[in-house]
């Protein structure tokens, strides 16, 4: 066990079985962390936005990328705005480089795949809490993975609402109408996302949307 300054963690995770798992390896390894947990990125969100911005940097938030309602890349813009000094890991089923390059380049310092194996997971957070961690990481059952040289993806806010419309099957007249602005502006944005997500057409951009987390029947 480690001997900690007060930290807070904060689990957003909707499986109830791997939300129940995860606080209670961390209850177990890290006594002295307050531990807080929720099923929405909505209900946490509110949360951080209720508490100071100073004890935020003591803030580890655990992120699942696919969760109802705010998921994938824009849950992770949100937690990056409303939290930007707290540590902001994410949590997947896979270990895709596409989701861990966005989720990265949107402010996320680490991410973990849901098969890594519990000693490895406490491993990593007690270099976490320790304030040992040096570089990105990539967390799998394969062992912790130095990121730092994997390209980013970054996308703003504006270009994920286009990459969302895009999704949606909108063309570019659609998405200039619905976020009032120019054609041309579209096409500058789209141009933009698929050189970021390194694509060449909608069809592989959808497919790249859908790794990273957007739904057509969601404002996300």
């Amino acid at each position: 066990m480690c001997s900690l300054n007060k930290k807070t963690v904060l689990i957003v995770e909707d499986h109830p079985l791997y939300r129940q798992a995860l606080s209670n390896l961390i209850k177990v390894s890290f006594p002295e962390v307050d531990l807080q947990s929720t099923n929405s990125a909505e209900e946490a969100l509110t949360s951080i936005k209720k508490t100071s911005k100073k004890l935020l940097s003591d803030w580890t938030i655990l992120l699942d990328l696919s969760l109802p309602g705010l998921s994938g890349l824009s849950a992770v813009q949100a937690f990056a705005e409303a939290a930007p000094r707290s540590n902001l890991v994410i949590i997947s089923a896979t270990d895709d480089k596409l989701q861990v390059s966005a989720s990265v380049g949107s402010g996320a310092i680490a991410f973990i795949s849901k098969s890594t194996p519990p000693d490895k997971v406490t491993e990593f957070l007690g270099r976490l809490f320790r304030e040992t961690l040096s570089h990105p990481e990539l967390v799998t059952s394969e062992g912790n993975e130095d990121i730092t040289n994997l390209k980013p993806i970054r996308l703003t806010p504006r270009q994920i609402e286009v990459l969302l419309l895009i999704f949606q099957g909108k063309s570019n007249r659609d998405i200039a109408s619905e976020l009032h602005i120019i054609e041309v502006t579209v096409k500058a944005h789209v141009s933009a996302i698929f050189r970021e997500l390194d694509v060449v057409n909608r069809t592989q951009a959808l497919l790249a949307a859908q790794k990273l987390g957007f739904r057509p029947t969601t404002n996300n």
